[in-house]
């Protein structure tokens, strides 16, 4: 219903300012017609001759003079709305305009022939207009002396048709700005009534409303209190009905919510009792945060102990395969000697000998898990670590596609660590980013320091990981390479975490990925 009135309301303020603006421009419209039209029955009176006289003379005792300011001053007594006329003279500038000749009413005005007079712009662009058009014009309603004006120009020409002087009359526009008034006071007080009438129905309809805002707002306060059991008493079906509903809805959920919290705290540990006799939201908040922190404590655990299972399985099997893998490739080898063997067969045993090497790789693999390098950390020169690690791997590139390397070397850097283990880190991350590019592309070694850890990243720009694709990276037996067992990676988080630091990956699938590898800095380093 207020919207509706409030509509209404701009309707008729609307409705009526239109028509009392079109009574307004009708009114001015009469009033420059009949400024045209006197301005142009009077042009023709005044002598050419007489305004080329006072042009040459400047001379305003000159009878030439007195013919025309005799013209101007009939002018004003003929026409009672017209306040003055005067001659100008074509050369208008900053400074003003230069009258040539005026009516005894200009002098009221500060008008002097002969003598420069400041006007408005829109004086000067109108007569500047009626010089170039030789044709009458007019202005607008401007301000001049405080006084509300319209100008109308004629232009006097000589006998070649040339523009030599202006005729300008002017009357008063205050009768327009009077009716203007009378506009803004009618819509002010059209304005007026109507927002009283708005504020006395808005009164009304919001003493209707406030007694199920109350409830509502009781309703919070119950609730922050720790009472979620409280339900509003839905009435109707409008907004605040609605809205009492979506709150009843809330606080079944709070109430599902705590009871959830608790049976959670209760199966995590002892925290769950404390919170059982609580039901402020802080007390939740800080809950859920334990249950968050234990959660990912037993992830830890359950990752530690998947990683001592594949560790012993790892000690357990590996020394059973590998002797008698070496016996077999030994003969092999012995075989791959004998010239007898056709070429054909050479390459069968070529390829046997390849296949028991990627599973000695295998294993070795899953020797480093069963008996990780327990040897000191010590000072490892980062820079001289990332520089070998690229030069080692530049054979491997070129024997690939067209894959660039890149080494970016921003600061000396000197971390705490194994040496042999990060090189073997770095070699498997750089060798998994030149597989990734099976088209080509370019790799990339940045070495820098970011706080207390020095970082090694590595990008690449091959086929990149989906987000699933990289939950799964760093476990056992996922690869995303055809041949791949996902130890050599696994390996990789297991050295870096033994060293204090981590390994976070970026990736977007098709656009390439981005391995940093951060490391704690030598405390020694300067």
């Amino acid at each position: 219903m207020i919207l509706t009135l409030c509509i209404s309301s701009c309707i008729v303020l609307f409705t009526g300012g239109i028509a009392l603006s079109l009574q307004m421009k009708e009114m001015k419209e009469q009033l420059t017609a009949h400024l045209v039209g006197v301005t142009s029955l009077w042009s023709s009176t005044i002598q050419t001759e007489d305004v080329e006289k006072v042009i040459e003379t400047k001379d305003n005792q000159n009878p030439h003079y007195q013919n025309i300011s005799d013209q101007l001053s009939l002018i004003n007594e003929k026409n009672s709305n017209v306040q003055h006329g005067y001659i100008l003279n074509i050369d208008i500038n900053d400074g003003g305009v230069t009258p040539l000749v005026t009516s005894k009413s200009c002098e009221e005005l500060g008008m002097r022939v002969f003598s420069s007079f400041d006007v408005p712009d829109v004086f000067k662009e109108v007569a500047e207009k009626t010089i170039e058009t030789k044709q009458i014009t007019h202005t607008d309603v401007y301000k001049a002396e405080g006084t509300s004006w319209i100008s109308a120009f004629s232009p006097v020409l000589n006998q070649d048709g040339e523009v030599i002087a202006l005729l300008v009359i002017s009357t008063k526009a205050t009768s327009i700005d009077s009716f203007q008034k009378e506009i803004v006071l009618s819509l002010c007080a059209i304005f007026l009534i109507i927002t009283i009438l708005v504020y006395f129905i808005f009164k009304k309809l919001l003493t209707r409303l406030l007694d199920p805002v109350n409830e509502i707002i009781s309703g919070i306060n119950e609730v922050s209190n720790g009472n979620f059991q409280v339900k509003l008493q839905v009435v109707d079906e409008t907004d605040l009905g609605k809205l009492m509903t979506r709150f009843n809805y809330m606080t079944e959920q709070l109430s599902l919510l705590f009871e959830r919290l608790t049976i959670t705290s209760r199966h995590l540990g002892d925290g769950g009792h404390h919170f059982r006799q609580s039901t402020k939201f802080e007390d939740a908040i800080d809950e859920m945060e334990n249950i968050i922190q234990k959660t990912k404590i037993l992830k830890e655990l359950q990752r530690a102990e998947k990683m001592n299972a594949i560790g012993q399985l790892a000690a357990s099997v590996a020394h059973e395969i590998r002797n008698p893998m070496t016996v077999v490739k030994g003969f092999l080898q012995i075989f791959k000697t004998k010239k007898e063997l056709s070429d054909e067969e050479q390459a069968y045993v070529k390829l046997m000998i390849d296949e028991m090497n990627r599973a000695e790789t295998i294993i070795n693999d899953y020797l480093s898990l069963a008996k990780p390098d327990m040897e000191s950390m010590e000072r490892v020169d980062g820079v001289s670590l990332a520089n070998k690690a690229m030069d080692l791997m530049n054979s491997f590139a070129m024997m690939s596609k067209n894959i660039q390397l890149e080494t970016k070397i921003e600061e000396q850097v000197f971390v705490n660590g194994n040496r042999s283990e990060l090189n073997q880190v770095l070699i498997n991350i750089l060798k998994n980013g030149i597989e990734a590019m099976k088209d080509g592309g370019t790799l990339s070694l940045r070495v820098y320091q970011d706080g207390s850890f020095g970082v090694f990243e590595i990008k690449d720009s091959g086929i990149g990981m989906s987000q699933g694709e990289l939950e799964r990276l760093g476990t056992a037996f996922y690869s995303l390479k055809e041949k791949g067992t996902g130890m050599g990676l696994m390996v990789c988080y297991q050295i870096i975490e033994r060293m204090k630091g981590k390994i976070d990956v970026v990736s977007e699938k098709g656009k390439g990925t981005t391995f940093t590898i951060s490391v704690p800095l030598d405390e020694s380093q300067e």
